[in-house]
This record gives structure tokens, sequence and C-alpha cells, in this order.
């Protein structure tokens, strides 16, 4: 076999005409009825003004009548000054009476071809199962050039008698992938697993197709241009021009929270790195200290296609200290397997501490309404995933869903040591938690888009304690209020921005949220205002947001002022 560039095509079907045309001579039979005849009997007409239009060709309508089984179909025409009308007869419409197919010689039966039997004669819906079948036992099978040819043996009165010969062709496999850039981006092997590729494996034409979306998950390189496909001694090569592009981030925010008579300052930062080792190792670390004795910790590692496999593999770890009340840390390991298309589902193991840090007396316990209790969860989770969150918002159509549902035994630990009103709750329980976030991104305008964001959670257990509940407010859900303003059971979300973009990139945004809280708790919405500003090297932004509970006046001295930066790098 030539070496060559090969893109997938269609099954090709070659048909042979010319044996039951010139047997049967329908045309000519046609003709013997006249023009007159056929004007009074014509199935319909087309008008052509050749002044107007001179592309149009009758040849075209016979063509497709008679693919869709009308093969007798045939015209006359009459010419009335600068119009030209086109009578068109369909005719009868012929069957498949016969439908043999031959694979390399022998003898096989389909039954999606066989399904077509004493129905019309239509050689585009016969193209049509003809191609899939051979897309899904050939082309993704190894035989990326097996074609079928159909040929037509004899017509009856009505019935099309014909036959289907598949050939196979070279058998391939894959050899290697060939990547083109100034600068070491990724390592060959690990990009080879990640694209489902491996050598020696059968050639896949749809995995081939499917390269240019999958690369896009990698946030760290760009496809210069069309992947190239070369065969050489029953192999094929793989050739990818890529270059690098700054994905890994350093992000810093300093907010303003006005407290009586006095501006106290918090923190954040978050750090990513997008592509460790050159392997799309993703690390992050993100650290806030949202009041004065409060802050969290979290960090997780992620790589997809890990370890030599299809799996991928998330390790997280996290921290929580609030105020001087008590202190959180958990651990998770979750694995990933990457369905069809962007959907991947997920099994992880999730455990959870939770420690009170200090001593209430009993003035304090008489008046708390949600006990405080130290205990240990140890959960099983179940998560599933459509596309992923993207960073920042692109003037352009984006969705995404993550669902999981957390499954455990949680135990109370000193459950003897707590003073009596809070010791009502049996001392081991089992612990449900669920999380859907559903996310979608839609241009309305040239430059004008909505962001919209649905979320739902919740945690049911018999012994709830108030430092085992939902936290809600700050920056990533609840804008306008403190970050882990909000304890409460449950909650539904809905955020919503409207942005103008400036650029392709850069964009002024109005901001609403929306939530339903615990019934305790109610309702509450914000509102704002923001502007993100890309850079050469990073994002500005900058946000104000006002919160406030329905049915309450606005108080606008509590809105919130956040603006930072993020490096790319």
């Amino acid at each position: 076999m030539q070496n060559g560039i090969c893109m997938y095509k269609p099954a090709k079907i070659y048909v042979k005409l010319n044996r039951f045309l010139h047997k049967c001579l329908l045309f000519s039979c046609l003709y013997l009825f006249g023009f007159s005849g056929l004007a009074q009997q014509h199935d319909f007409v087309v008008n052509f003004n050749s002044s107007v239009n001179t592309d149009f060709s009758p040849l075209v309508i016979i063509d497709s009548l008679q693919s869709r089984g009308y093969l007798e179909a045939t015209y006359t025409k009459q010419i009335n000054d600068s119009t030209t009308f086109f009578y068109f007869i369909k005719g009868r419409i012929y069957k498949w009476s016969s439908l043999q197919v031959k694979k390399e010689g022998q003898f096989t039966t389909l039954n999606s071809i066989d399904e077509l039997l004493e129905k019309p004669a239509d050689k585009i819906l016969l193209q049509k199962k003809v191609n899939n079948y051979l897309k899904a036992t050939a082309h993704n099978e190894g035989y990326p050039f097996a074609e079928a040819q159909l040929l037509i043996d004899s017509i009856g009165k009505t019935g099309v008698f014909a036959r289907i010969n598949i050939y196979l062709k070279n058998e391939i496999t894959y050899d290697s992938i060939l990547i083109q850039s100034d600068k070491k981006i990724i390592n060959a092997d690990y990009l080879q697993r990640f694209l489902k590729i491996p050598v020696g494996e059968l050639f896949n034409t749809e995995r081939y197709l499917s390269i240019p979306e999958k690369l896009k998950k990698l946030s760290f390189l760009r496809l210069v241009g069309p992947p190239l496909l070369t065969f050489s001694n029953n192999q094929s090569q793989i050739t990818l021009e890529i270059e690098d592009v700054s994905s890994s981030q350093l992000d810093a925010f300093i907010g303003l929270i006005p407290e009586q008579d006095r501006t106290n300052f918090t923190g954040q930062v978050d750090v990513s790195f997008q592509n460790l080792f050159k392997r799309a190792i993703n690390w992050q670390l993100n650290w806030q200290k949202y009041s004065a004795n409060s802050q969290f910790l979290n960090t997780n590692l992620s790589q997809a296609a890990a370890f030599k496999s299809p799996l991928g593999i998330n390790l997280q770890f996290g921290l929580l200290q609030e105020d001087s009340t008590f202190l959180q840390n958990n651990y998770q390991i979750n694995i990933f397997y990457p369905f069809k298309g962007d959907l991947s589902l997920g099994l992880g193991y999730k455990g959870f501490s939770n420690n009170v840090i200090r001593e209430f007396d009993s003035t304090e316990i008489s008046v708390i309404n949600e006990p405080f209790r130290s205990s240990q969860l140890n959960a099983v989770s179940l998560m599933a995933g459509w596309r992923t969150e993207i960073t920042y918002p692109i003037l352009g159509n984006d969705y995404f869903l993550q669902a999981n549902v957390d499954i455990g035994l949680k135990k109370i630990r000193n459950f003897n040591n707590l003073p009596e009103i809070w010791r009502n709750v049996p001392e081991s329980s089992f612990n449900y938690g669920a999380k859907i976030k559903i996310g979608a991104q839609q241009k309305i305008l040239k430059r004008f888009l909505l962001e919209q964001h649905l979320e739902f959670s919740l945690v049911e257990n018999e012994a709830l304690s108030r430092n085992d509940l939902l936290r809600l407010g700050g920056l990533q859900n609840l804008r306008g209020f403190d970050r882990n303003f909000f304890y409460t059971s449950y909650y539904g979300l809905l955020s919503l921005n409207y942005r103008y973009f400036l650029d392709n990139n850069s964009s002024f945004f109005l901001l609403t949220d929306f939530a339903a809280l615990d019934e305790a708790l109610g309702n509450v919405y914000t509102f704002g205002a923001g502007l993100d500003v890309k850079t050469k090297n990073g994002w500005f932004r900058l946000i104000y947001a006002v919160g406030n509970r329905v049915n309450e006046k606005v108080n606008f001295s509590t809105a919130k002022v956040h603006f930072g930066y993020i490096a790319l790098f």
C-alpha cells in the first residue's frame, strides 16, 4: 500500500445500471407516450427561467427519484418565451426482491439489510445501512479502507434483484504518534494513552476523528492543524502539530469586609499547575482567610489516563477552621472512567473528620439551638460528569453537568462526655449527601452572553450537628455574603451573569444569585456588577455585590468588594 493521507469517508457503493436499463428500455418506452400524455399525467412540474438561472438540470431530479426506487422516472419539457416547464413522472415504485451479501467472497447475513426486503428499492437508505455496518465492523476494527459494491442483477415487474460485495482490504494497526512543536510540551507515550490509540492495536477511524475534540480537554496545548495520518507497511502514524498555551494560574484576591466602624481585609490564593512532568498532571492549591479567625485550605492532584490505563485519578485533602469553634479535615480518593463522548463516571472513598476545639459552658449549651459534636465519617462516593466547567467565560455556547452521591457511616466521638442534652441522637448512623451542578452559557447577541449555574446540595443524617451542615456564601457561590455565612442542611442556588464583552475575552457583567435554604433561614438573593479584563499575562477581576434576605430592606453598607489578578504562566 502506498503512503498517503487518509480521511474517513463513507463506504463506497458502486452501482452498475447499464445492465437493466438496456434490458428494460425504460426511458425509450416512456418517451413513446409523447409530450401531451406526459403533460397531462405528470406528478409535479418545475418552472425554469433561463434568463435568471442557468444552473438547473432536470437530470439531477431524475437521479434522485431513481435512487429512491422510482426506476421509471422521466420528464419532458415545454418552452414558453423565456420560461421552460419540466414535467416529471415518477412511475411505479420498485422494491427489493433480493439482497444477497458477500463479505470477502463468502455469503453472510446482515439483519439490517434483510429488513429492507419487499420495501422500496431506496439506494440511499441501503447505502446508509451498509455504511453503518462497515463503520462498526470494519472502519473501527482495523480496516479503514473497507468498501462495498452494489450490483443490480435483474429487475422484475416490480422487484429489484441485487447483491452487495464487501471488501475489507488491508488490516491496519497503530504505530506511533509524532509530535511537532517548538519545544517539548507533553510526553508522546502518555498522549497516545490519553487518546486511546496504543501501539499495535487495530486502527479505529472514530478514535482518529475524535482527536481534535479530545485535545481540547488539555488546556495547556493547542492543535495547530488537523491531525495528519499516513500509512506504511499496514501501520498508521499520526502527526500532531501543537503549540504551548499558558494555562497554569496564580490567583490572588483581596476582600474588604466592613465590620461596625472598621474594615477588615481578607485574602485568597489559588495556584494551579496544569501539566506537571509533561504528563497532564494537574495540581491545585486553594487557601482563603475569610474572617479574623476562619480560614480553609484545599489541595488536589489529578490525572486522566493514569498508571498506563484509561482510568483517571483524583486525590484531595481539605482543612477548615471555623473561628475557634471547630476544625475539619477531609481526604478523598476518586477514580474515573471516561465513557464515549464527554461522559465520565467515578467511584471514590471519602473520609471526614470533624473536631470541636473548645469547651461550651452550661449557659451556652442552654441557648444553642444546634449542638456541636466531634465525629468521624467514612463514605463511598458515586460521581458522574459531562464535560468540564471552563475557568473563564468565552463568547460562545458551553454546557456542563456534575453530580455526586455520598453514602457513609458516621460515628460521634466522645459520645459519653457530651452534655446530656446533646446526647439525644444515636452514636452511629448512616449519612447521605448529594450535589448536582448544571451550568450553561449562551450567546444571545453579537456581544451579549448569559451565564447560568444551577446547584442543588443536601446532607441527611439522624445526628446532624451544626458543624456537619452545608455552608454557603462567598465569592464562589453566594456573592454579596461572607464566606460560609449560612449553615443549612440543603440549598438550591441559581447564579446568573449577564455579560457584555468588550472584546473576545474581557467583559463587563451584572450578577444575581437566588438561594432557597432551610425553612428557618428562608430565601436570600444577591445582586451586583463585575468586570473581567484579559491582559497579556492574566486576568484582572473586580466584583461588587450586595446580599440580602427576601422581604428585608437592602443594606448597602454590608456590600462586598472583591478584586484581584490571575496570572497565567
